[in-house]
Parts: structure tokens; sequence; C-alpha cells
């Protein structure tokens, strides 16, 4: 079971996707430090998965715009995650 899916509180107010998105994000803030390239592109991502989701009910063209950058915010985010744990993997390997 996932520790922190597993402590997001559950309720009326609760099954707001935003709110469940910003209990997610506290709660990884409070478990890890955000000096990780990880939990820093963690943190990153969770924050665009909830500009889309708040966006989602407002059909018009700013909205989809506004989902658009978040998402290509993401990919920037990942990628630039992956690259440093990659570099740090490597620089790790040099050391041994």
């Amino acid at each position: 079971m996932n520790p922190i899916a597993s402590t997001v509180p559950t309720g009326s107010s609760a099954s707001d996707p935003v709110t469940q998105l910003h209990s997610v994000r506290q709660l990884v803030q409070e478990r890890y430090t955000d000096e990780q390239p990880l939990i820093r592109a963690a943190l990153h991502l969770i924050d665009c998965a909830t500009d889309i989701v708040a966006g989602l009910p407002e059909p018009d063209l700013d909205a989809c715009r506004d989902a658009l950058g978040s998402a290509r915010a993401a990919v920037v985010s990942a990628t630039y995650a992956v690259g440093r744990v990659r570099d740090l993997a490597a620089a790790g390997t040099e050391h041994a």
C-alpha cells in the first residue's frame, strides 16, 4: 500500500481532486527533503497536475492552453530529474 495515498483524508471535501493533490503535496513535503532532485521533480509534477485538474471544468481555449503549459512544465521537470539522477549515479560510480 502506498504510504502517502493511505494518509490522504477521505470525506466529502477530500473527494475533490484538487484538495487531494494539495494533501499529497503537503505529505511529500513533510516526509522528504526537497533537496533531492526526484523529490523536487515530484513536487513540481504534483503542482502541474493540480493546475491541470483545477482547470478541467473550464471548456475554453485558455484553460486548454494552461493545461498544455503545465504538461510541458511537467515533462521538463521529469526530464531534468532523470538527467540529474543519471549524472549523480555516474559520479557515484566514478568515486567507487
